[in-house]
């Protein structure tokens, strides 16, 4: 008999768990089991009568993924949130262990009261599993790359097969390989994670807001150059549009003040405001193409992790019913500086509802995909995401995707996969997550360790899913 509490349809608190994402526009599709494990032994007993019962599994860890892909109708959901919790650091290897519901402001705060980091989310409510396996855009990427390539360790997995396995670089690498990067498309179950880590360094930030109205591609490029002239290492750089009403309480989402603001933020990770002012000198002083659409600017202060992800917070409310869609695209090599900006305008400035928000991080990380699954170039990752209250916006707001990212993604070499939804875009370029030789070298890995097609998660971008006859 299974230890762990089968909830059903009809539970009393099946409802609750299976909507138990970061928001409100939650597909109906409904699991027939859902499982909230708390040991790794408990997950391996799940997927044995997962597997004698012949059904496919979904894996959830913080709910974050927007389309909410963990849930398969009539199949499983293990939801990982109570899943050997607890955080531990090891002072003499320096690794930190950790489940893979742990939150990115719960390493935070254990780490730092350690001296220690690990780069985390940029969401305090981002939990580990989902965030590691989509490659992590974690803290100063633009520095080490995204958070799977030298930081972490070794996993430990339980397989389609019910078996709990260590997986390293030097122990069932193929497996390694294809968990960091593969995202909702992997085939087993993240249990625990070993992650390398570096003594803390104090935060430093400066932010300009600017308004770009009339003046969004002059802006941009201003700030594009900006970037190219800050050093990579320690640096964090993100840019972010929106209505200048976007925060106003009691207004709908309908959108009221048509001005678009882009704000600018630099983050130095070192332990002094002069290494801080040095780092960050390219922002002290702005070109004329910046300074005369300033709207505020915020000189270098030093921050906490707390105040971060406040602002983190304060871009994405949650859980007072807003809906959230979100598309993005990975700027493809070659493309012009002059055609970037032109394409994606519309993905960042014609924002649909008051509260919407366009985003470009700025990654500078070319990965290796001998190294790992993860295999696009991320030098930019642009996204928008869309935010409204009401149901019945839905499909408006879908069909606003769908036309603004059929424009991005002609200057795009691909998606990151924490974004992908094969029900947004349907050609194969938008739908590419990997490059084809290491999807290739993915499938072959998936066919090896689950044969019998328990997790399902990949075959939307492997050009295997059906499309949506309504869509």
């Amino acid at each position: 008999m299974m230890k762990c509490k089968a909830v059903t349809v009809g539970s009393s608190e099946y409802e609750t768990l299976r909507t138990r994402f970061f928001h409100a526009r939650v597909p109906p599709t409904k699991p027939a089991v859902i499982y909230s494990p708390q040991s790794t032994f408990e997950v391996a007993e799940i997927i044995n009568q997962a597997r004698i019962s012949n059904l496919k599994a979904g894996v959830r860890s913080g709910g974050h993924l927007f389309p909410c892909c963990s849930l398969i109708q009539g199949g499983v959901l293990i939801d990982t949130s109570h899943l050997n919790q607890g955080i531990k650091y090891d002072s003499l290897t320096q690794l930190v262990e950790f489940p893979p519901g742990v939150r990115s402001k719960e390493l935070a705060d254990t780490l730092t009261a350690e001296g220690r980091f690990f780069p985390f989310g940029h969401s305090p409510t981002v939990a580990a599993g989902g965030f590691l396996l989509a490659g992590g855009q974690g803290w100063f990427m633009r520095g080490w790359g995204c958070t799977s390539d030298s930081w972490v360790e070794r996993m430990e997995i339980v397989t389609a097969e019910g078996q709990i396995v260590q997986a390293s670089k030097t122990e069932n690498a193929d497996l390694f390989w294809a968990a960091r990067g593969s995202g909702q498309g992997f085939f087993g179950v993240v249990t625990r994670i070993w992650g390398k880590t570096i003594p803390t360094r104090r935060l430093w930030e400066t932010v300009a807001v600017f308004d770009c109205t009339q003046s969004f591609t002059a802006v941009l490029r201003a700030l594009f150059e900006l970037s190219d002239s800050t050093p990579k290492h320690g640096v964090e750089i993100a840019f972010a549009t929106f209505r200048p009403d976007r925060d106003e309480p009691d207004l709908g989402q309908e959108v009221g003040d048509t001005r678009v603001f882009l704000a600018a933020s630099a983050i130095a990770f070192v332990d002094t405001m002069a290494e801080a002012q040095s780092l960050l000198t390219p922002w002290t002083t702005l070109p004329l193409a910046l300074k005369q659409h300033l709207v505020s600017i915020t000189p270098t202060c030093e921050r906490s992790w707390s105040e971060l992800f406040e602002a983190q917070d304060k871009l994405n409310p949650s859980g007072n019913g807003e809906r959230w869609q979100c598309d993005s695209i990975l700027d493809r090599p070659g493309v012009t500086r002059d055609e970037l900006i032109a394409t994606i305008k519309p993905a960042l400035y014609d924002l649909p509802t008051r509260r919407s928000i366009g985003c470009i991080y700025i990654g500078d990380y070319f990965p290796d995909e001998n190294n790992q699954a993860i295999s696009l170039p991320q030098h930019y990752y642009i996204a928008s995401m869309t935010c409204w209250t009401d149901p019945s916006w839905d499909d408006r707001m879908r069909h606003w995707m769908r036309r603004t990212y059929a424009c991005a993604s002609k200057v795009s070499c691909g998606q990151y996969i924490a974004d992908f939804d094969v029900n947004q875009r349907f050609t194969p370029l938008a739908l590419q997550v990997l490059s084809e030789t290491a999807l290739e070298r993915f499938l072959a890995i998936r066919q090896k360790w689950d044969p019998a097609e328990m997790f399902v998660g990949y075959r939307g971008f492997s050009g295997l899913a059906a499309i949506p006859s309504n869509l």
